[in-house]
């Protein structure tokens, strides 16, 4: 069992040397790492490698989102390389969720191998309640909608979903405390906010009760991440 909220290093760089070096600069204080579409689609299988031999756990980022045949085939591809987190888009519908759920579960007990914890992504911290009225979307507020998406992936049977640590407590509210919450969107006092809208502090995120943090350039571009790591552990307390 982990330590609420476990950090989640997010790896997103161009380069697998500077990938390989953050790992090893930050050593045991991290165990959970974030593969996402930018390290994947130009090193990722190296990486998960590189990961997994280093006894780390792995978070698949690629917000899956296609027809339910394709997605469930995606997940079932995912548990078979060792992957120990992984996500779909809640967009894609009940069914798409539900048939990979399924799937998934039925294909790691076939192969007796662990099943991945499976996420749905609700809506991404780039956006907020202006993205309704673009896309013309009838929803009055963000945590309405990440409520709505919440419910959907619990009832195909996600084990929880991405959001932005300000809908967690709600989350849990409507789905349970045990349904997972990961978020991104988390920035240290020392970070500036990037492209992210719906922020919150490392010690926000802990009031809150997410599960998980995903933090990757405060860490990742800092010139000594453990250093960083250390410092975001402090705030936490």
């Amino acid at each position: 069992m982990f330590k609420k909220p476990e950090i989640i290093v997010a790896l997103d760089t161009k380069d697998f040397d500077s990938a390989k070096k953050i790992v090893d600069a930050i050593g045991e204080k991290i165990l959970y790492y974030k593969v996402g579409l930018e390290s994947f689609v130009l090193f990722g299988h190296k990486l998960i490698e590189y990961l997994k031999l280093n006894d780390k756990k792995v978070f698949l980022d690629l917000k899956f989102h296609d027809i339910p045949n394709t997605v469930s085939g995606a997940v079932t591809s995912a548990a078979e390389i060792g992957i120990d987190i992984l996500n779909l888009h809640c967009q894609g519908g009940f069914d798409m969720m539900k048939t990979a759920s399924d799937n998934l579960k039925s294909y790691c007990e076939k192969r007796n191998i662990l099943k991945p914890i499976l996420i749905g992504v609700t809506l991404l911290t780039s956006l907020d309640s202006k993205y309704f009225s673009e896309m013309k979307l009838n929803w009055d507020s963000t945590e309405d909608y990440v409520g709505f998406l919440a419910r959907s992936a619990r009832d195909a049977g996600l084990d929880g979903v991405v959001s932005s640590a300000k809908e967690v407590k709600y989350i849990k509210q409507i789905c349970g405390e045990n349904f997972l919450t990961i978020t991104p969107g988390i920035r240290p006092a020392f970070a500036g906010n990037d492209d992210q809208k719906r922020i919150v502090t490392p010690g926000d995120a802990v009031k809150l009760k997410t599960d998980f943090m995903v933090i990757g350039r405060p860490i990742t571009k800092h010139e000594n991440p453990a250093l960083a790591v250390d410092m975001i552990k402090e705030e936490m307390k």
